[in-house]
Protein backbone atom coordinates (compact mmCIF):
# COMPACT_ATOMS: atom_id res chain seq x y z
CA UNK A 1 0.00 0.00 0.00
CA UNK A 2 1.28 3.62 -0.83
CA UNK A 3 1.67 5.12 2.05
CA UNK A 4 2.29 8.61 0.64
CA UNK A 5 -0.87 8.96 -0.43
CA UNK A 6 -2.55 7.87 2.42
CA UNK A 7 -0.33 10.82 4.14
CA UNK A 8 -1.88 12.90 1.08
CA UNK A 9 -5.44 12.42 1.41
CA UNK A 10 -5.10 13.25 5.33
CA UNK A 11 -3.62 16.28 4.51
CA UNK A 12 -5.77 17.37 2.43
CA UNK A 13 -8.84 16.27 4.61
CA UNK A 14 -7.79 18.18 7.57
CA UNK A 15 -7.21 22.26 4.73
CA UNK A 16 -10.45 23.93 6.16
CA UNK A 17 -10.66 26.08 2.93
CA UNK A 18 -8.38 24.32 0.10
CA UNK A 19 -7.47 25.88 -3.10
CA UNK A 20 -9.16 25.37 -6.30
CA UNK A 21 -5.59 23.84 -7.72
CA UNK A 22 -5.75 21.40 -4.00
CA UNK A 23 -9.04 20.39 -4.94
CA UNK A 24 -8.08 19.20 -8.50
CA UNK A 25 -4.76 17.41 -6.92
CA UNK A 26 -6.85 15.75 -4.58
CA UNK A 27 -8.93 14.91 -7.58
CA UNK A 28 -6.13 13.21 -9.26
CA UNK A 29 -5.58 11.31 -5.85
CA UNK A 30 -9.33 10.39 -5.46
CA UNK A 31 -9.02 8.44 -9.08
CA UNK A 32 -5.67 7.23 -8.24
CA UNK A 33 -7.60 5.36 -5.38
CA UNK A 34 -11.06 5.03 -6.58
CA UNK A 35 -10.24 4.01 -9.79
CA UNK A 36 -12.44 4.92 -13.10
CA UNK A 37 -15.73 4.65 -10.29
CA UNK A 38 -14.86 8.49 -9.80
CA UNK A 39 -13.65 9.76 -13.17
CA UNK A 40 -17.03 11.61 -13.35
CA UNK A 41 -15.92 13.31 -10.05
CA UNK A 42 -12.18 13.95 -11.55
CA UNK A 43 -13.53 15.22 -14.72
CA UNK A 44 -16.25 17.53 -13.45
CA UNK A 45 -13.32 18.92 -10.00
CA UNK A 46 -11.04 20.21 -13.24
CA UNK A 47 -14.21 22.29 -14.21
CA UNK A 48 -15.88 23.27 -11.12
CA UNK A 49 -13.28 22.66 -8.37
CA UNK A 50 -14.71 24.18 -5.73
CA UNK A 51 -18.44 23.13 -6.52
CA UNK A 52 -17.25 19.28 -6.28
CA UNK A 53 -15.70 19.69 -2.72
CA UNK A 54 -17.90 18.36 -0.97
CA UNK A 55 -18.20 15.06 -3.15
CA UNK A 56 -14.52 14.99 -3.14
CA UNK A 57 -14.08 15.19 0.54
CA UNK A 58 -16.70 12.38 0.83
CA UNK A 59 -15.13 9.97 -1.12
CA UNK A 60 -11.41 10.42 0.05
CA UNK A 61 -12.58 10.01 3.57
CA UNK A 62 -14.37 6.53 2.65
CA UNK A 63 -11.17 5.26 0.97
CA UNK A 64 -9.05 6.71 4.08
CA UNK A 65 -11.21 4.64 6.16
CA UNK A 66 -10.67 1.23 3.93
CA UNK A 67 -6.71 2.09 3.79
CA UNK A 68 -6.95 3.03 7.42
CA UNK A 69 -8.31 -1.07 7.86
CA UNK A 70 -5.54 -2.31 5.80
CA UNK A 71 -6.76 -2.91 2.80
CA UNK A 72 -6.35 -1.68 -0.74
CA UNK A 73 -9.31 -0.81 -2.96
CA UNK A 74 -8.80 -4.26 -4.94
CA UNK A 75 -9.16 -6.19 -1.94
CA UNK A 76 -12.37 -4.51 -0.30
CA UNK A 77 -14.94 -7.71 -2.71
CA UNK A 78 -13.62 -10.53 -0.90
CA UNK A 79 -12.66 -8.78 2.93
CA UNK A 80 -16.84 -7.57 2.35
CA UNK A 81 -17.72 -10.87 0.72
CA UNK A 82 -16.15 -13.28 3.96
CA UNK A 83 -18.07 -10.70 6.29
CA UNK A 84 -21.42 -11.52 4.79
CA UNK A 85 -20.80 -15.47 4.75
CA UNK A 86 -19.79 -15.32 8.43
CA UNK A 87 -22.46 -12.83 9.15
CA UNK A 88 -25.08 -15.21 7.01
CA UNK A 89 -23.92 -18.11 9.31
CA UNK A 90 -24.30 -16.05 12.34
CA UNK A 91 -27.60 -15.24 10.97
CA UNK A 92 -28.98 -18.95 10.54
CA UNK A 93 -28.72 -19.78 14.63
CA UNK A 94 -31.16 -17.63 15.90
CA UNK A 95 -31.09 -17.12 20.05
CA UNK A 96 -34.35 -18.53 21.74
CA UNK A 97 -35.20 -15.56 23.14
CA UNK A 98 -35.23 -13.47 19.59
CA UNK A 99 -38.61 -13.60 18.11
CA UNK A 100 -39.17 -15.11 14.58
CA UNK A 101 -39.53 -12.98 11.52
CA UNK A 102 -41.89 -14.45 8.73
CA UNK A 103 -39.66 -13.67 6.10
CA UNK A 104 -36.29 -13.40 7.27
CA UNK A 105 -33.53 -12.63 5.00
CA UNK A 106 -31.35 -15.64 6.03
CA UNK A 107 -33.16 -18.48 6.97
CA UNK A 108 -32.75 -19.66 10.36
CA UNK A 109 -31.56 -23.55 10.52
CA UNK A 110 -31.24 -23.71 14.18
CA UNK A 111 -32.25 -22.19 17.49
CA UNK A 112 -29.75 -21.42 20.06
CA UNK A 113 -30.54 -22.15 23.67
CA UNK A 114 -29.65 -20.96 27.07
CA UNK A 115 -27.36 -23.26 29.19
CA UNK A 116 -29.59 -25.25 31.78
CA UNK A 117 -27.71 -24.05 34.48
CA UNK A 118 -28.55 -20.49 33.35
CA UNK A 119 -30.38 -19.24 36.16
CA UNK A 120 -27.32 -20.26 38.25
CA UNK A 121 -24.42 -18.74 36.96
CA UNK A 122 -22.68 -15.65 37.79
CA UNK A 123 -24.08 -12.64 36.79
CA UNK A 124 -21.73 -11.46 34.08
CA UNK A 125 -21.90 -14.50 33.10
CA UNK A 126 -25.80 -14.21 32.74
CA UNK A 127 -25.51 -10.78 30.92
CA UNK A 128 -23.26 -12.12 28.35
CA UNK A 129 -26.51 -14.31 26.66
CA UNK A 130 -28.47 -10.93 26.78
CA UNK A 131 -25.77 -8.92 25.01
CA UNK A 132 -25.41 -11.32 22.64
CA UNK A 133 -29.30 -11.65 21.95
CA UNK A 134 -29.50 -7.80 21.49
CA UNK A 135 -26.19 -7.86 18.73
CA UNK A 136 -27.49 -10.87 17.10
CA UNK A 137 -30.56 -8.42 16.33
CA UNK A 138 -28.10 -5.29 15.00
CA UNK A 139 -26.08 -7.70 13.34
CA UNK A 140 -30.07 -8.92 11.56
CA UNK A 141 -30.45 -4.70 10.72
CA UNK A 142 -27.29 -4.24 9.70
CA UNK A 143 -27.07 -6.88 7.35
CA UNK A 144 -31.19 -5.98 5.91
CA UNK A 145 -29.48 -2.50 5.34
CA UNK A 146 -26.31 -3.68 3.45
CA UNK A 147 -28.57 -5.86 1.26
CA UNK A 148 -30.57 -2.41 0.15
CA UNK A 149 -27.02 -0.81 -0.44
CA UNK A 150 -26.28 -3.78 -2.46
CA UNK A 151 -29.41 -3.49 -4.19
CA UNK A 152 -28.97 0.04 -5.23
CA UNK A 153 -27.62 0.51 -9.02
CA UNK A 154 -24.49 1.54 -8.93
CA UNK A 155 -23.24 0.48 -6.01
CA UNK A 156 -19.78 -0.51 -5.41
CA UNK A 157 -17.74 -2.87 -2.87
CA UNK A 158 -16.21 -0.06 -1.51
CA UNK A 159 -19.22 2.07 -0.84
CA UNK A 160 -20.45 -0.82 1.69
CA UNK A 161 -17.13 -1.71 3.48
CA UNK A 162 -17.95 0.58 6.16
CA UNK A 163 -20.74 -1.53 6.86
CA UNK A 164 -19.39 -4.75 6.61
CA UNK A 165 -16.40 -3.85 8.83
CA UNK A 166 -19.36 -2.31 11.57
CA UNK A 167 -20.85 -5.72 10.61
CA UNK A 168 -17.15 -7.71 11.33
CA UNK A 169 -16.76 -6.21 15.17
CA UNK A 170 -20.42 -7.00 15.86
CA UNK A 171 -20.07 -10.48 14.84
CA UNK A 172 -16.50 -10.95 16.27
CA UNK A 173 -17.82 -9.65 19.41
CA UNK A 174 -20.66 -11.68 19.48
CA UNK A 175 -18.51 -15.04 18.63
CA UNK A 176 -16.21 -14.23 21.51
CA UNK A 177 -18.75 -13.67 24.08
CA UNK A 178 -20.64 -17.44 23.56
CA UNK A 179 -17.35 -18.70 24.07
CA UNK A 180 -16.62 -16.80 27.20
CA UNK A 181 -20.26 -18.00 28.41
CA UNK A 182 -19.62 -21.77 26.85
CA UNK A 183 -16.74 -22.21 28.39
CA UNK A 184 -17.42 -20.69 32.11
CA UNK A 185 -15.20 -22.80 34.11
CA UNK A 186 -17.90 -24.21 36.05
CA UNK A 187 -19.79 -25.34 33.33
CA UNK A 188 -16.88 -26.75 31.25
CA UNK A 189 -17.83 -29.65 32.45
CA UNK A 190 -21.19 -31.26 32.39
CA UNK A 191 -21.92 -32.51 36.44
CA UNK A 192 -22.76 -35.78 36.79
CA UNK A 193 -23.60 -36.35 40.18
CA UNK A 194 -27.25 -36.73 41.21
CA UNK A 195 -28.40 -34.42 38.36
CA UNK A 196 -32.07 -35.17 36.76
CA UNK A 197 -30.95 -37.47 33.66
CA UNK A 198 -33.36 -35.09 31.33
CA UNK A 199 -31.69 -32.02 32.62
CA UNK A 200 -28.30 -33.98 31.73
CA UNK A 201 -29.28 -34.43 28.10
CA UNK A 202 -30.58 -31.39 27.46
CA UNK A 203 -26.69 -29.87 29.09
CA UNK A 204 -25.27 -32.52 26.86
CA UNK A 205 -27.03 -31.72 23.75
CA UNK A 206 -26.56 -27.70 24.43
CA UNK A 207 -23.06 -28.25 24.34
CA UNK A 208 -22.62 -30.14 22.05
CA UNK A 209 -24.79 -27.98 19.68
CA UNK A 210 -22.56 -25.11 20.42
CA UNK A 211 -19.09 -26.93 20.18
CA UNK A 212 -20.18 -27.56 16.89
CA UNK A 213 -21.59 -24.78 15.72
CA UNK A 214 -17.93 -23.27 16.21
CA UNK A 215 -15.81 -22.55 12.54
CA UNK A 216 -12.69 -24.08 14.28
CA UNK A 217 -11.93 -27.09 17.11
CA UNK A 218 -9.50 -26.69 19.92
CA UNK A 219 -8.35 -29.35 22.35
CA UNK A 220 -11.20 -27.56 24.70
CA UNK A 221 -14.12 -28.01 22.03
CA UNK A 222 -13.25 -31.26 21.79
CA UNK A 223 -13.23 -32.19 25.23
CA UNK A 224 -16.54 -30.71 26.09
CA UNK A 225 -17.89 -32.65 22.35
CA UNK A 226 -16.92 -36.10 23.37
CA UNK A 227 -18.03 -35.32 27.41
CA UNK A 228 -21.27 -34.43 25.55
CA UNK A 229 -21.45 -37.68 23.15
CA UNK A 230 -20.47 -39.95 26.57
CA UNK A 231 -23.81 -38.16 28.60
CA UNK A 232 -25.84 -38.77 25.86
CA UNK A 233 -24.59 -42.35 25.40
CA UNK A 234 -24.81 -43.24 28.68
CA UNK A 235 -28.69 -41.64 29.11
CA UNK A 236 -29.62 -43.29 26.05
CA UNK A 237 -30.23 -39.63 23.99
CA UNK A 238 -30.90 -40.44 20.20
CA UNK A 239 -28.43 -38.30 18.10
CA UNK A 240 -29.52 -37.09 15.19
CA UNK A 241 -27.97 -37.79 11.52
CA UNK A 242 -27.32 -34.70 10.92
CA UNK A 243 -24.92 -34.29 14.30
CA UNK A 244 -23.37 -37.26 13.31
CA UNK A 245 -22.19 -36.49 10.01
CA UNK A 246 -21.00 -33.04 12.07
CA UNK A 247 -18.71 -35.62 14.38
CA UNK A 248 -17.72 -37.07 11.08
CA UNK A 249 -16.23 -34.36 9.37
CA UNK A 250 -13.92 -33.20 12.90
CA UNK A 251 -12.96 -37.42 12.79
CA UNK A 252 -15.45 -38.56 15.58
CA UNK A 253 -17.44 -41.36 15.63
CA UNK A 254 -20.92 -41.46 17.34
Amino acid sequence: MNKIITERIKAFLAKEKPTDEEIKDAAIMLLQVGGEGERHIYNSAQRRPQALLPWIRTDLKKFLSIRNRGLERSQVPAYNAKVVRNVRETLSRRPVTVEAEKTPLVPVTSVLGKRADHDSLPEDIRQLWDKNAERWKKIRQLHAQLQTMISKPGYQACDGNELCHTLLEADTEMRRDYERYDSWKDGGNIPKGDDDPVKLVQKARTALSRALSRKRQDDGSLARIRESLSVLKENGAEIKETTRQKLSAIGINA
